[in-house]
């Protein structure tokens, strides 16, 4: 069964095999696109650990009940990637519009469009 997966919203996904300094494990990923006919869908990790906001490319969500993370976070957009349908274990939240503006721009930034 496919879930129903809208962009902006923010979905607990399995990140299991992986390599190097990729995300790995059980976290909640941000929707950014959808590709309904390939079964993709591009979203972005979340992390709890704040010493990931040195890096670039990276920007703080504190919880909230909109988007139902327990944690203070931050959205790891260098480290966006395509998913398969199977990686996604259960939604979570929707990311608040003001975070959304500002992970779209830094997202456009770094792909450079």
């Amino acid at each position: 069964m496919r879930p129903s997966i809208t962009v902006g919203e923010i979905w607990l996904v399995s990140l299991d095999d992986v390599e190097g300094h990729e995300q790995r494990g059980t976290r909640p990923a941000l929707v950014i696109a959808i590709h309904r006919q390939a079964n993709l869908v591009m979203a972005t990790p979340f992390t709890g650990n704040m010493d990931a906001l040195r890096f670039p490319y990276s920007y703080e969500v504190k919880p909230s009940s909109t988007n139902g993370l327990t944690t203070d976070s931050a959205v790891l957009i260098y480290q966006t990637r395509c998913l398969a349908l199977t990686r996604f274990i259960k939604k979570i939240g929707d990311l608040e519009p003001t975070h959304s503006t500002n992970v779209k721009l830094l997202l456009k930034d770094y792909c450079g469009i």
